[in-house]
């Protein structure tokens, strides 16, 4: 009802876009109830600033896709995913392109070739141009739950359905942006299954991208543009914010949110009603470094690899460091993710791999498991220094004032208030130094404050123009587009200056 009252004042009150308007196209594929309304919300603004606003949706019947993971699907929910999307739209007087209404005539065929192909093998499956087999990867990994596909019994069958099912994507997303000929795509994370594919078809085309990802705090977005959003780079704010000192306001701010995190407050993932607040007990005289891992097939985590080839390796080689060092001890926590995301738990889960390279334990290493309520806060607390891979608990613990080693490619590594791992032999040698003297590693205080800052609220928008009251539902909180105009919220000014860029709006 609110879009229709939207679509009713923009029919009545604005002005057709120029023939020299910019156009922007939103790539809206899935029945993400939040994400669809926030594109929506955002395109009417685009539009009562003078532009040319398109969508292009999937329409369903597609063979396989990332709407759904192997939990949940196959068969995938076409009618409900595109019915949403394409009811949703066109209350905002919106005319959505389907995709699907060009995959009848040209499809490709069953590509018989993907069956000669092993697994390995299909990551350099092509079309053309398009490295399809590469520009699936990371949507089949979250698919299937798992990062690790040469053993897994459903790999061969799933990649070759997401490979047929991204070549009519392509053929069909190639012909539409032919047909728009946009200035800007906007599309969410960027390595999602249509979005890696437009985004692919963006760089041949010569045709602008602006990303966008859900922020760490509920209600805010993170956008970049000629980027992945989901990946958090701060780079260049980061270059003008980190020698300006947080005002008292700032500062309270930001302590005020880290002491919600520790409840699990303000942000979409609350693993525990009731966590167990209790720190590790040391068993000796020496070191506690606790170990904090991510989900293998989170799209944050896959092709970030720099220390190691896999999270499983560089599990294993802190073990092994520990077990030659009986007077250290190591708290590895797995994350609550791997069990806590209902119909998204792990098929990957890391214990049981920690547990078949180690059938004994060393005896200075304990494992707190994915299902343990333990809080990972007080751990953090109680450590001497800790372990990340690319996990935004590494950037807590250098906040709480812990010598962090970083293994993976994370947002923060490099900012110069962690100790980033080269490889096997250099995160040897820093765990060495780092548990000699972890005074001598602690970071600077302020500077990763300022990054905190910088991270959980000046980089993100909030977008209070749409609320997620409920998860998987959402509400538009805009009665008037005059609420969407130039000037009258900052926030949203943001993203469209970001999203127009360079093209001038007549």
């Amino acid at each position: 009802r609110r879009a229709r009252e939207l679509a009713a004042q923009v029919a009545t009150r604005l002005r057709a876009p120029g023939a020299d308007a910019p156009v922007v196209a939103f790539l809206t594929p899935r029945d993400w109830a939040a994400h669809v309304q926030w594109e929506a919300v955002i395109g009417q603004a685009l539009r009562v600033r003078g532009a040319d606003v398109r969508f292009i949706t999937c329409g369903g019947g597609l063979e396989i896709c990332d709407r759904a993971n192997t939990w949940e699907a196959p068969p995938m929910p076409c009618t409900s995913c595109s019915g949403y999307v394409g009811r949703s739209l066109r209350a905002h007087g919106f005319a959505p392109q389907e995709l699907a209404e060009g995959w009848e005539g040209d499809d490709g065929g069953a590509w018989p070739e993907l069956d000669a192909m092993t697994v390995g093998d299909l990551v350099g499956a092509r079309d053309g141009t398009l490295p399809l087999g590469a520009l699936v990867d990371i949507p089949v990994k979250w698919f299937l739950m798992s990062a690790t596909l040469e053993d897994d019994p459903l790999a061969g069958l799933t990649n070759r359905a997401f490979l047929r099912s991204a070549r009519r994507i392509a053929r069909s997303l190639d012909a539409a942006l032919d047909r728009m000929a946009p200035d800007v795509v906007v599309l969410c994370n960027g390595f999602f299954l249509f979005e890696a594919i437009c985004w692919e078809l963006c760089r041949q085309k010569g045709i602008d991208v602006v990303t966008y990802e859900r922020a760490m705090i509920k209600e805010t977005l993170i956008f970049r543009r000629g980027g992945p959003a989901c990946l958090f780079d701060l780079g260049d704010a980061w270059d003008t914010w980190k020698d300006v000192p947080l005002t008292t306001d700032e500062a309270a701010v930001l302590d005020s949110y880290l002491a919600d995190r520790q409840l699990g407050l303000q942000t979409i993932d609350r693993y525990w009603k009731d966590p167990r607040f209790v720190a590790p007990d040391r068993t000796g005289a020496g070191r506690m470094v606790g170990l904090f891992t991510n989900l293998t097939w989170d799209s944050a985590v896959i092709g970030q690899q720099v220390a190691f080839p896999s999270i499983q390796h560089w599990v294993r080689a802190a073990i092994e460091w520990f077990a030659e060092h009986p007077e250290h001890e190591l708290v590895v926590r797995i994350h609550p993710a791997e069990v806590k995301l209902p119909g998204k738990q792990t098929r990957e889960p890391l214990e049981p791999h920690i547990r078949a390279a180690f059938p004994t334990l060393p005896a200075n290493v304990r494992v707190l498991s994915a299902d343990d309520p333990t809080s990972s806060y007080p751990l953090m607390a109680a450590c001497d220094g800790g372990l990340v891979f690319t996990s935004t608990t590494g950037l807590e613990l250098a906040i709480a004032g812990k010598p962090v080693i970083v293994a993976g490619q994370s947002h923060y590594r490099g900012r110069s208030f962690t100790v980033d791992a080269e490889g096997p032999e250099d995160f040897a040698a820093k765990l060495a130094a780092v548990v000699a003297d972890p005074a001598a590693f602690a970071p600077d205080p302020e500077l990763v404050r300022r990054y905190a800052y910088l991270f959980f609220f000046r980089a993100p928008v909030k977008v209070s123009w749409v609320e997620e009251h409920v998860l998987g539902l959402a509400r538009i909180n805009i009665r008037d587009i005059d609420e969407l105009a130039s000037g009258r919220d900052p926030e949203l000014d943001r993203v469209c200056d970001l999203v127009l860029g360079s093209h001038e709006v007549a």
